[in-house]
């Protein structure tokens, strides 16, 4: 077997991430950072793609800008590695956003993309708040965490959620995944919610009887 294959993937051109990160704290000897996950799932041959550190609103907005672009069109997934609250992304010490504040620089402009919130409780807000974005946004999915995750608990978890989001071949495939029997109790544990644009609105699926694990 080819090292890079995965169970239940065809290995075929591999889907394409954007990611954005904040800023962990103000020790700048902190290492920690979502960009092993990407580069692993890189060698593995399942994604391809793009990973750029911000601090500050204007520096947040500039990649956005860039990653909703023609040039970028083919990045369908958006990973928001940054830390916060309910409805605030925390770019750093001194820089905090609302989430309608950043979800209305992207208005009607993620037809077809799905935004993962990568960190934090960010997505502890009303069934309201996920419902607008998609409509605000155009975006197919929303997904994210509830509370504050640990990085080692989170680490499979995150791998093998990019690399459903980034290669899944089912309109429903990350649904399918995090209310798995394999990977429901951990997405429960960790708070994980997703809203699917056309779904019956946001849920949590592990909180549903787990399902038998299935294929993207």
């Amino acid at each position: 077997m080819l090292p890079w294959r995965t169970r239940g993937c065809d290995v075929g051109k591999p889907g394409s991430v954007f990611c954005i990160e904040g800023q962990w704290g103000d020790n700048l000897a902190e290492r920690g950072s979502v960009l092993p996950t990407l580069e692993l799932l890189e060698r593995l041959r399942r994604i391809r793609f793009i990973h750029r550190d911000v601090a500050t609103p204007d520096e947040l907005r500039y990649y956005l800008d860039q990653w909703l672009s023609n040039k970028y069109a083919a990045y369908h997934v958006g990973i928001f590695a940054i830390d916060g609250a309910p409805g605030k992304l925390r770019l750093s010490n001194r820089h905090e956003l609302d989430l309608a504040e950043v979800m209305g620089w992207m208005q009607g402009r993620c037809a077809g993309k799905q935004l993962y919130f990568d960190c934090g409780a960010i997505l502890r807000v009303p069934e309201a708040t996920l419902n607008d974005i998609l409509e605000q946004t155009g975006a197919a999915l929303v997904c994210g965490f509830t509370r504050t995750i640990d990085w080692i608990e989170s680490s499979a978890f995150d791998t093998v959620l990019v690399d459903r989001l980034a290669n899944g071949r089912k309109a429903n495939s990350v649904e399918q995944l995090v209310g798995s029997a394999r990977w429901a109790p951990l997405a429960q544990h960790l708070g994980f919610r997703l809203s699917p644009r056309n779904g019956a609105g946001p849920r949590i699926p592990a909180m549903r009887q787990p399902k038998a694990s299935v294929s993207a």
